[in-house]
This record gives structure tokens, sequence and C-alpha cells, in this order.
């Protein structure tokens, strides 16, 4: 990233604030999430249920970044929805067949499991090492320009990370989360 291997990063997570660091995973599995929605089409509405299960795991994050109380037993909850969603998807994956949409996806639930991870644990190095598991699952994805990843890590120090996404959303982006809310009562039956 910007001349710096994923080792020099990782080094940069531990020794910065958790919370930034956290902040920084956050914005990455936030940005990659809505791709899960392309799912839909190859496996049927039951991606927009995955893609549900990630979005309630991201606000969870989002809720501890922000200084709110999340008690470790919730994050511990969240990380292990967005493995468990991991796991199901697979199970279909190995049912109908792989895809692009279902790779994209994996990368998008192993980007908010991280996220999850940097919130749970208080071990800096532990923290350091999710938080680039997640930020290189988002890159992975070839979804969320490196730039944004880069401006990220930048500001780790603490100047304010500015908007997701500068300028306009990305057209996939805005789809993934426009079909999330069209679904409705379909992927909230069970929330």
């Amino acid at each position: 990233m910007s001349g710096l291997t994923w080792g020099e990063v990782e080094r940069r997570f531990a020794a910065a604030d958790r919370r930034r660091v956290a902040v920084v995973a956050w914005r990455a599995a936030e940005r990659v999430a809505p791709v899960v929605a392309r799912a839909a089409d190859v496996y049927g509405p039951e991606a927009l249920e995955w893609l549900n299960a990630i979005a309630a795991v991201l606000r969870t994050v989002e809720r501890w970044v922000s200084g709110a109380a999340v008690s470790r037993f919730t994050l511990d909850l969240a990380a292990d929805i967005a493995r468990a969603t991991a796991t199901s998807a697979a199970g279909v994956v190995r049912v109908m067949g792989p895809s692009k949409a279902a790779e994209d996806a994996e990368l998008a639930f192993a980007a908010s499991a991280f996220a999850a991870d940097v919130c749970r644990t208080g071990n800096a190095a532990r923290a350091a090492s999710a938080a680039v598991q997640g930020v290189r699952a988002a890159d992975a994805s070839g979804w969320v320009p490196r730039p944004l990843l880069e401006n990220d890590l930048a500001k780790l120090d603490g100047e304010l990370f500015g908007p997701l996404w500068p300028g306009e959303e990305p057209d996939w982006w805005t789809h993934g989360k426009t079909r999330l809310a069209a679904a409705g009562e379909f992927v909230r039956v069970l929330g």
C-alpha cells in the first residue's frame, strides 16, 4: 500500500490507537459489504440474508468505534455471525457451484469478521493482525479503490477520516444497499 508492505501496515496498526485501527478495519469492511447483494443473482434471495447478517455485524462494530458501550459478548457474537454467514454461504456454493459473486462475498464476510475481531481483542498485536487481514480482504476484492484504503491508513494518527466514499458512492455499492432495503421483511423475519 503506497510503497508499504502488509507487514509494515501491521506494525503501524500495532503502534496506533486500537479504536482508530478498528475504524480503518470497519471502513474497509463497510465499503466492500454491499457486494454480497450480487450473490443474489446467482444463489437467490438467501444471499440478501447474508448481507443482512453482515450489515448487523458492521452496525455493532460501528457502535464500538463510535465509543458506544458494546460488551465483549456482543462483539464475540458479531465476529461469530460473520463467520457463520460465511459457512452458510459456503454450503450453498457447494450445492449450486462456485462463482465470482461467491468469492467476493467471502472476502466481504472475512473483512467484517476481522473488523469485529479488532474490537474484541485487548491485545494490540492481535488487533493489528486482525485489522491487516480485514483490510487485505477488502483490498483483494478489487471493489475498493486502494487509494481509499491508503487514505484511511494515512489518517491513523488522529485526522478526521472523512466520508466513506469521497464524491459519489459507486453504483454497485448503492445498488447493494438498495437491494437490502428493498428486501424488507424477507430479511427481517428472524431479526
